[in-house]
Order: structure tokens, then C-alpha cells, then sequence
């Protein structure tokens, strides 16, 4: 298939929650545009979730493993599980409130597109662990563009698949926050990276004041532990309170079975 979105969810059912949310409500802005969700969880084949036009991928428990951070593990190797020509990922904790339709012409610029990051330069990290912000600095200028991996665009080449082998390959130093491993290897493999404009990665503090004027949020992301903390379905609530509602009830029931 050409274009399609993929999510990914691992460990927590939760994240599996937030991410069906965030899918069922991009199926709503974008009636044909495929959708692929990719889990761990036993959950995920029981779930009816080709009613909704969304594709599941069981993952085998190997694949992912048990360590703190293995969802980077898998997240660092998108390619590899995406079956689409042009990928856009979303992280299980963004809800998309417009069509995404005018992404994909973000391609024609370069293969990789994402939006900068709220830290925009790998010098204000400071949230990283100390021996990995300085790894990085010992290689990259302090002021180099820090992107959010939330939101990623891409088209399988030569050139995306460098930089998948190289991310999984950075990350293993430390094996835990994807980003910086993510400049590291944006910057060994020289891959150019067009920006988004922000509204397609926005956080629900720095979208509110577009919200009450005339301007387009497409998709908010919803980090600083939303999901595990519930934040995140109270929030999705306010914009898509039948799908919450159907989502909860969906899971619930099917645990029972289980």
C-alpha cells in the first residue's frame, strides 16, 4: 500500500487504550486512509477493531522483550513493521482533531519530515539523563534542531532505512529516551529532515491559545504520562466522548472474556 498511518502500543493497556482512541478518532477526520495499530498485547486480535477500518499486527512477546524501555526498541525500528510505501506515525498518546491529508505533500521535499521539538536544540535536554546528553554534545553542536519523535513522516528508501539501522543503533548505547539517539543518527547518516508546521505536534498547553482563535490544530500530543495517569481519556473525552466511551467498553468487555 502507498500511504497509511501506523501506531504502536507494548506493555501497558493503557497505552493500547490511548492508542485505539487516538486511531478510532483519525479514522473519523480520515474516512479511507489506512490504519495499522501494532501490539504485544493478547487484547489486540480479539478486538474488532477491522470494524473501524484499522489493520492489527500482533507482536510476538520475543520482539518486544521485558526491559523498562523495549517499546523505543521497537519504536527505533518503525520501518521495519510499517507495510506502507509512506509511513506517518503517531505516538499512542496523540489525538488528531483535523485531517491529516496535507502531510503527505511534505514528501516532496525530502524523505523524512517531523516537527521540532518544544526543547528545539539538543543544549536544552536537560530532562536526559547527564551521560547522555553529554555523549551527544561531544558529537553534535549544542544549537543542532532537536525533533519530537511523536510525530514522524516518511518514505521507504535507502536513504530512511540508513537512518532506522543507525537510530536502533544509537539508542542501544543507553537504551532509553529515543530523541537524542534519533539526532545522533539524523546526523551520522546526513538525511535531510523537512519541519512540519507545529500544529501537527502540538501539546494541549501550547495549542490552547490557537484554539480560541481562528487557526488549525491537527493533532495534539498529550505527553508527560497523560495515558498512565488517565489524563489522557479525560481529555480525549471533551472532543470524541462516544468513541472514549465505545473504547472503554470494548476493552472491558473483552477482558472479561479473557
Amino acid at each position: 500500500m502507498r500511504r497509511g498511518v501506523i501506531y504502536v502500543a507494548t506493555n501497558n493497556t493503557a497505552y493500547l487504550e490511548a492508542a485505539i482512541i487516538s486511531a478510532i478518532a483519525l479514522r473519523q477526520q480520515e474516512p479511507t486512509l489506512p490504519i495499522t495499530l501494532i501490539s504485544d498485547h493478547p487484547l489486540l486480535k480479539r478486538l474488532p477493531l477491522p470494524d473501524y477500518g484499522i489493520t492489527p499486527k500482533l507482536l510476538d512477546a520475543a520482539e518486544v522483550g521485558c526491559h523498562a524501555f523495549s517499546s523505543r526498541s521497537i519504536k527505533t525500528r518503525l520501518n521495519a513493521y510499517s507495510p506502507y510505501q509512506e509511513t506517518l506515525f503517531l505516538d499512542a498518546d496523540i489525538l488528531p482533531l483535523q485531517p491529516v491529508s496535507e502531510l503527505w505533500h511534505y514528501l516532496n521535499t525530502s524523505d523524512l519530515a517531523m516537527v521540532v521539538d518544544r526543547l528545539p536544540m539538543v543544549s536544552l535536554c536537560d530532562h536526559i539523563a547527564q551521560e547522555e546528553k553529554t555523549y551527544t554534545l561531544q558529537r553534535l553542536p549544542g544549537h543542532t534542531v532537536q525533533f519530537n519523535s511523536g510525530v514522524m513522516l516518511w518514505r521507504d528508501s535507502l536513504a530512511t532505512q540508513a537512518l532506522f539501522c543507525q537510530w536502533h543503533e544509537e539508542w542501544q548505547q543507553f537504551q532509553r529516551h529515543d530523541q537524542l539517539a534519533l539526532i545522533r543518527a539524523i546526523k551520522a547518516v546526513q538525511i535531510p529532515v523537512t519541519k512540519l508546521p507545529m500544529t501537527y505536534n502540538i501539546s494541549p498547553l501550547d495549542a490552547a491559545p490557537l484554539m480560541v482563535g481562528d487557526h488549525t490544530v491537527h493533532l495534539l500530543h498529550c505527553w508527560g504520562g497523560m495515558v498512565a495517569s488517565g489524563k489522557y481519556r479525560r481529555f480525549a473525552k471533551r472532543f470524541y466522548p462516544l468513541i472514549v466511551e465505545a473504547v472503554v467498553k470494548l476493552l472491558a468487555n473483552h477482558r472479561a472474556i479473557v
